[in-house]
């Protein structure tokens, strides 16, 4: 699997400003796609196409994507969805394929793992991470920091990944919209559109296997938002959020996931 030097990564983004957009339900109504689109360096997790009709609120441009899924979590024209749950699948069409391939090959100048090689189950993403690279540069996320951050939070989900990275590096700012830790869940015509509350509930009371260490692994939201919003957001000038992400950090009642989609 031919990787890019991390060192490479580090230039790209060297005193630019950069925008992570995420997936959240929580900003599919603010139109700041013009905003997005003016930043040197747009990211977005997990996600690289956006409908023409949403591009007013969402932006359209993808220089690098955070991601551990060969194919996204798009949902493409030409796509077949089926629901089962709050799990939906996707059945590409030759078409969506295509044009999974040419936004790959032509707009993403960088993937990056929302992993590292230090997690334990790393080895689900080599074949899908070998797959892009033979359209995409493909960075692997460093170790560090993510891996001293776990220890506080469990283990992050992809946005949460996504941050940890991009505020290690020297870039000058930072804007995240669309990350907002759960308080919203996801927005439409995305794979995980159908997640509940009770979905992330149960992410507290299951797990899928243990950590080097030997214990049980899991993600907890709410450890990841506090982290974020006192050990990040707090100490480092150069973050700016959007409005609603603004909000949830203003009030303390936002730091359970639980009241945050009571109030909505």
């Amino acid at each position: 699997m031919p990787l890019v030097r991390n060192e490479d990564f580090v230039e790209f983004v060297r005193d630019k400003k950069v925008a992570l957009v995420g997936p959240a339900k929580s900003i599919q109504d603010i139109e700041q796609g013009n905003l997005i689109d003016s930043y040197d360096i747009v990211c977005r997790v997990k996600s690289f196409y956006v409908h023409p009709e949403m591009r007013k609120f969402y932006g359209s441009r993808v220089d690098v994507l955070y991601t551990d899924n060969d194919e996204t979590n798009d949902v493409l024209p030409g796509d077949i969805i089926i629901d089962d749950g709050d799990k939906r699948l996707i059945s590409m069409s030759q078409n969506s394929i295509q044009l999974r391939e040419d936004i790959l090959k032509n707009e993403v100048k960088y993937v990056v793992s929302t992993y590292p090689k230090a997690e334990w189950f790393f080895s689900r993403f080599i074949n899908p991470l070998a797959k892009i690279s033979q359209d995409a540069n493909v960075r692997i996320l460093p170790d560090e920091p993510y891996m001293s951050i776990r220890k506080e939070t469990l283990r992050p989900n992809g946005g949460f990944s996504a941050i940890i990275d991009l505020v290690s590096l020297p870039l000058r700012e930072l804007y995240i919209t669309g990350i907002d830790f759960y308080r919203s869940l996801y927005k439409e015509n995305y794979l995980n559109s159908l997640y509940s509350k009770e979905t992330i509930e149960d992410w507290e009371k299951t797990h899928d296997g243990k950590t080097a260490e030997g214990k049980l692994d899991r993600h907890n939201p709410d450890l990841q938002f506090k982290y974020f919003k006192y050990n990040i957001f707090r100490k480092d000038d150069r973050i700016c959020v959007d409005e609603k992400l603004k909000e949830f950090l203003s009030d303390k009642k936002y730091e359970s996931f639980k009241e945050s989609l009571n109030q909505s």
